[in-house]
């Protein structure tokens, strides 16, 4: 909206307590756990197996953009395939047109202070990408829109960082659009005494559940039997290691070992400063696979389930993550500590700890990673091919909800490139 010189106002439902990202500030790191962070609120009144109390918000401005780690990975071709054309020519380009991942990624460049954002940062992150292509692995840096700060701190780029200041409104939680008599719609404000305000245009930018709910109540208001949409976020499972000898990281160092075809996941090798030693951390994000869709169910209250015939395809997905977690290993020299059952991270690093330089496997549940997407798919049910509501005219979406297939790419960089892209094509 800023470049494209329109006239606009940021509704956000939580206070501004500052704009830097999190890992600017070491004092702030505890932040990363949504239980520790004051911003954090759960989506769902009811948390369930999938989506759990940790599952949420993070309602202060700036949002989970303060949050992310940086990595800009573009959702895999064959995946993008899937889309409509026109937006994967926004993407990719045409002819002479670059595309708006490339513009995307150039701009994030220029953030960077004009350095590739798979360029390393460390001597340790080059020291892995040697070793790690030494065994086999397309190893490079991580992409990531990051700039260094010193002593071994970072931030990551946030879109609002530098929105003027006049353009933010705080404390102003959007819970309905509603359709104005006489043109443009009317934003309900949840602060008690119903009060509204009035928009020409409207863009939903409420995170992908938050989106799903205010396009539900604009379409078909907030009762009567529950309505359904589809939802996805990432499997992923990882491998931990602690060196309690190893000398102190001067920051986390980030290397992509590429995409593994049979899991169809990205394998990401992490080294961080653990205590007086070093945590190296191994994961694999993979697709929640299109048969194992989840369902959101908008009616009276909002809740997520997953078919249990679902469960088979999430299973095999996990069991070729691990394979490759296991080849990883092996190549490596580690000893590995795999389980059947369900392992979550805290669990894995205390047993991780207990053993310095065994290897143990840790799991991400379904809803853990802040990756749904998907409920309201360009060129789908409800949006139209520009990312408007089909019912709604100059009532925009922005955010990973639009994305038709997730792929196993984090969304920042779609999300980022899909904002532009619906922002041109606002009349």
């Amino acid at each position: 909206m800023e470049r494209a010189g329109r006239d606009y106002m940021v509704l956000e439902a939580g206070p501004n307590r500052g704009r830097e990202h999190i890992a600017a500030d070491e004092d702030s790191a505890h932040l990363a756990d949504p239980a520790q962070d004051p911003s954090f609120a759960p989506f769902l009144a009811q948390p369930g197996a999938l989506y759990g109390p940790l599952s949420g918000y993070r309602r202060r401005v700036g949002g989970r953009s303060l949050y992310w780690r940086g990595i800009c990975l573009r959702v895999e071709d064959d995946v993008l395939r899937e889309w409509p054309v026109e937006v994967r020519r926004a993407l990719l380009g045409t002819g002479d047109d670059p595309g708006l991942y490339a513009r995307t990624e150039a701009a994030l460049r220029t953030w960077c202070g004009g350095i590739q954002l798979t360029q390393a940062r460390t001597a340790t992150e080059q020291a892995m990408v040697k070793e790690l292509a030494g065994l086999g692995y397309p190893a490079v840096p991580t992409p990531r829109a990051i700039r260094t700060l010193g002593q071994g701190r970072w931030e990551a780029y946030s879109p609002v960082a530098d929105l003027p200041s006049e353009r933010i409104l705080t404390g102003h939680r959007v819970s309905g659009v509603r359709k104005r008599a006489g043109g443009g719609y009317s934003l309900v404000l949840d602060d008690g005494d119903g009060s509204t305000l009035d928009a020409r245009h409207v863009v939903l930018c409420a995170g992908t559940v938050g989106n799903i709910e205010l396009a539900d109540g604009l379409l078909h208001g907030r009762s009567g039997e529950p309505r359904r949409y589809s939802l996805v976020d990432h499997v992923a499972c990882g491998m931990l290691v602690v060196h309690s000898d190893g000398q102190h990281e001067a920051m986390e160092s980030s290397v992509h070992a590429g995409f593994d075809a049979p899991s169809r996941s990205n394998l990401i090798v992490e080294r961080q400063r653990h205590g007086e030693g070093v945590l190296l951390d191994a994961w694999t994000m993979g697709e929640q696979p299109p048969k194992a869709t989840s369902t959101v169910l908008v009616g009276d209250a909002t809740s997520i389930v997953l078919e249990p015939s679902a469960r088979a395809a999430l299973d095999a997905v996990r069991r070729e993550q691990r394979n490759l977690l296991g080849e990883l290993a092996r190549r490596t020299g580690l000893t590995a500590r795999f389980r059947e059952e369900y392992v979550s991270f805290d669990e894995a690093l205390a047993q991780a700890e207990a053993r310095p330089g065994t290897a143990v496997v840790y799991d991400a549940g379904i809803g853990e990673l802040d990756h749904e997407s998907g409920g309201l798919a360009l060129d789908g049910e409800h949006v139209d091919v520009s990312g408007q509501l089909r019912e709604a005219p100059g009532v925009a979406v922005a955010g990973p909800c639009l994305f038709p297939r997730a792929g196993a790419a984090n969304p920042s960089l779609t999300t980022l490139a899909l904002a532009q892209y619906v922002v041109q094509r606002m009349h």
